[in-house]
């Protein structure tokens, strides 16, 4: 008999303790929207390999979140870089290769936790490009020296809009409330305009 109220006092300090831990969920804070922008480096079609594109972010959290709805804004601009006569030594420039880009992606939260997460998503994405592109050139190599003399070059300009769908693997963390930093590896696939693998960095603010 003894035992019993050590067992009872046990038993109500550890209900005392779950209640607390229910209250503290309880009163944290639901963000519903956050704001941020980012920096990504965004692999495209040769020869030009890897540009940077700036963000623009906007998202919407569901269910204390753990479901995110992302849209983002962004543009890139990048030389078009072109090497001729079979050498590294000789190149010329186009007019800069430049995207605007719109993505949108639904992501679910792995880890259910208040400072980290771990973030799968997909979406669609629509980005417009504006390419002025080497179409060929006439040249003349010198053998002895490897000089290329009498360049004649033949450029073609593309312009379209194009869509397609990008996949998302993201972590953030919360440095507070409100203050976010996150690192992300992306996929974007965009039909005739290629596919591109991005990753980046961002920072956001996340508001009640």
């Amino acid at each position: 008999m003894v035992g019993i109220p050590c067992l009872m006092k046990t038993t109500l300090s550890l209900l005392f303790g779950l209640l607390l831990g229910f209250g503290a969920h309880a009163q944290t804070p639901t963000h519903r929207h956050s704001f941020g922008v980012g920096f990504e480096r965004v692999g495209l079609d040769a020869p030009d390999a890897i540009g940077n594109r700036c963000l623009l972010n906007y998202s919407r959290h569901f269910r204390h979140d753990r479901l995110v709805v992302g849209a983002n804004l962004g543009y890139l601009s990048v030389s078009n870089k072109r090497y001729l006569a079979n050498t590294n030594h000789y190149y010329v420039y186009g007019k800069r290769r430049e995207r605007v880009s719109a993505d949108v992606t639904l992501a679910f939260d792995l880890l259910k936790q208040a400072r980290h997460a771990l973030r799968l998503g997909a979406g669609p994405s629509l980005w417009y490009r504006q390419d002025e592109l080497l179409d060929g050139g006439r040249y003349t190599v010198n053998v002895a020296s490897g000089e290329v003399t009498d360049v004649q070059l033949k450029w073609r300009q593309e312009k379209a809009l194009n869509y397609g769908f990008n996949v998302l693997v993201e972590y953030e963390y919360a440095l507070t409330d409100q203050l976010l930093v996150s690192g992300k590896v992306k996929f974007a696939d965009l039909n005739k305009a290629g596919q591109s693998a991005i990753y980046g960095v961002g920072i956001g603010y996340r508001l009640q």
